[in-house]
């Protein structure tokens, strides 16, 4: 058989590699470009306190335990501060659904990487807002 008897192997392999290599790439380079996220992304939760009534749905709504109330942190009439456990959170929804209000929303921000465990609590502060840094990486700054 030989090296001529695998020629026509070889040839269908070269058109396979030389077709691909004009094509569009599936992946794309993921710190250098957002990736595209469905409309109905269920991502990060942001809280909107002027419309929050405080009458913890939500909370009885999570089936892991991820939001934790505070009535005492108030800043309008009728508020609380909500507290979100990203590390518990299995982005189920039942949350959003539960809060009959509108004060609490999906975002499409899912990438949430951070370097302790503790991190991943958001408070009052970090889950009103979509304000993030630029993402860091080898010495570079993206977004």
């Amino acid at each position: 058989m030989g090296f001529f008897g695998n020629l026509g192997e070889i040839f269908k392999i070269l058109k396979h590699v030389f077709r691909m290599i004009f094509k569009r790439p599936v992946t794309s380079l993921y710190p250098f470009e957002d990736r595209y996220y469905p409309e109905r992304t269920r991502g990060r939760h942001i809280h909107v306190r002027h419309a929050c009534t405080a009458c913890a749905q939500c909370v009885r709504a999570c089936p892991v335990v991820a939001i934790h109330i505070d009535k005492e942190d108030k800043m309008y009439e009728k508020d609380c501060a909500l507290t979100f456990d990203y590390s518990r959170c299995i982005f189920c929804g039942l949350c959003v659904q539960a809060c009959r209000f509108d004060a609490l929303f999906h975002t499409p921000v899912v990438d949430m990487s951070e370097g302790d465990r503790e991190d991943l609590i958001y408070g009052p502060d970090k889950i009103t807002t979509l304000d993030r840094e630029p993402l860091k990486w080898r010495g570079r700054r993206f977004r």
